[in-house]
């Protein structure tokens, strides 16, 4: 996975269905720890900037495709409707490693680090409602 992110190569990822699916939660960490709480608004200028520095045109289908991938997991996940499987990773990969970039010049540490540890939380989390490996089927743990 750090190496589908660090070369924002999706083919790796497209490969494993275990790789998607840790691919969406690493996505969801990111976005949730810089995007939670803020005005959804602000994910619009970050899109546009985000695609402007890449080379892609910043209005149409793609910038809007980008900003609903992102609202997906701020509360809006039938913004993705319609959208193809493949594409959404695509732009996962990329809203990741810039995210990553980004905290990376603001001083919170390098890239490959950010990158790092957003896989290792990810990974608790998918690990965390995997069902059990017996085939019993899954069932959630009583509250302590």
């Amino acid at each position: 996975m750090l190496t589908a992110l660090r070369a924002e190569d999706r083919d790796e990822v497209n490969a494993r269905p275990a790789s998607a699916r840790l691919l969406r939660e690493v996505f969801a960490v990111a976005v949730r720890r810089c995007f939670a709480g803020r005005d959804t608004r602000d994910i619009t200028p970050y899109v546009r900037d985000l695609l402007d520095r890449r080379g892609i045109p910043s209005a149409g289908a793609t910038a809007r495709e980008t900003e609903a991938v992102i609202r997906s997991v701020l509360g809006e996940p039938e913004l993705v409707d319609g959208i193809p499987d493949e594409r959404r990773l695509g732009m996962m990969i990329l809203v990741v490693g810039d995210l990553a970039q980004g905290a990376a010049r603001e001083g919170a540490g390098s890239d490959a680090e950010l990158l790092e540890a957003l896989v290792n939380q990810a990974e608790t989390r998918v690990a965390r409602f995997d069902p059990p490996s017996d085939g019993r089927p899954w069932r959630r743990r009583s509250p302590r």
